[in-house]
């Protein structure tokens, strides 16, 4: 509606109209009660309603993201999902000729894609400073939806027998061997345990191989077990449990279920998500360059104060177009509308 050509306005009358008002009182007209003329006026309206219409975006003026809270937020990824749903059946059901043509032969009913739902929380740490690079696992109440595959690593022949029949991977010292010799695919596989015994040679034969892939057992995970039997009881929780570490940017990726899920319980993996990001919080937390220390004092770096450390949370699934920015008010356990609608 208006262009730059209003801000040009602005910046050349206001001031030519104030000096004119500071020597005389009057430019076109008597002086109001604020002590600015009319044109004054005029020209801060013209001013005010170019820039809230502002229809250009710029460096200076980049476009904002809106933000939405968790309930809404959840409501409109599922709602992308079931909307995909209705486009792949139509498709399916519009190619039927197509596929008969070629000789193909449907061989059962569509099975759609059951989407994955995704939340990716950007926190003001920096994972390159001692105590800042988060890594750990939690228990999701709902779980996520995928069948997860293990491989397990111990010496008990009972715990092993256990563990293959309820579809893992288990073994010893054979186990170790038929990995390094290509044996058995690790690509397969999603985690790792080990019992105690048995870890040491899994640290020394594997570590090249399972460390670059995140299968390296690690007592930070809790995928180190004293014995067999409390292996086997994390086991049963094994496809409940999620795993998250901090990448370069200090982001934290968690699987928050399948777009199947009702919307309590991605509410409920959510709310359990976010309270186990706060308790892990660090003492020390922020983003950019290390101080000098100016010599007096002990040296030792004070908690800084009114530093944020939630910067954004976004929800995403698998074939959605892009991502939806949460309000961090509706996020963090701090607040006061956490899990809740801001006033």
């Amino acid at each position: 509606m208006f262009s730059r050509s209003a801000v040009t306005l602005q910046r050349r009358l206001v001031p030519f109209s104030s000096r004119i008002v500071d020597g005389c009182g009057c430019y076109g007209g008597s002086t109001t009660t604020t002590g600015t003329t009319p044109i004054q006026h005029a020209v801060w309206n013209l001013y005010n309603q170019s820039t809230s219409s502002r229809s250009y975006v710029s460096r200076a003026h980049p476009r904002t993201t809106p933000e939405y809270p968790v309930a809404q937020a959840l409501e409109m990824i599922l709602n992308g999902i079931e909307e995909r749903k209705v486009l792949r059946a139509d498709r399916w059901e519009r190619n039927q000729p197509k596929r008969q043509s070629k000789g193909q032969q449907d061989t059962g009913p569509y099975k759609n894609q059951d989407e994955t739902v995704e939340l990716s929380i950007n926190l003001n740490v920096d994972p390159r400073r001692p105590g800042q690079a988060l890594r750990g696992s939690l228990t999701l109440p709902h779980g996520t939806g995928k069948t997860v595959s293990c491989l397990v690593f111990t010496s008990d022949p009972a715990a092993a027998k256990r563990a293959e029949e309820v579809g893992h991977k288990a073994g010893g010292e054979d186990l170790v061997d038929r990995i390094i010799e290509g044996k058995e695919p690790l690509d397969a596989y999603q985690r790792a345990m080990a019992t105690k015994e048995i870890l040491p040679l899994v640290q020394k034969k594997l570590a090249r191989l399972l460390g670059p892939r995140g299968l390296m057992p690690n007592p930070k995970t809790n995928t180190i077990f004293d014995d067999g039997e409390e292996l086997l009881k994390s086991l049963t929780e094994v496809a409940n449990t999620v795993t998250y570490r901090t990448d370069a940017s200090g982001i934290l990726h968690f699987v928050l279920g399948k777009g199947s899920f009702s919307s309590e319980q991605l509410l409920d993996n959510l709310r359990t998500i976010c309270q186990t990001v706060q308790d892990i919080k660090p003492e020390t937390y922020g983003k950019g360059k290390k101080k000098k220390s100016s010599g007096s004092g002990s040296g030792k770096k004070k908690p800084s104060k009114n530093v944020k450390y939630w910067l954004r949370a976004h929800l995403t699934a698998t074939q959605s177009k892009g991502s939806i920015r949460m309000d961090l008010r509706s996020v963090d356990p701090t607040s006061p509308f956490f899990m809740k609608e801001p006033e």
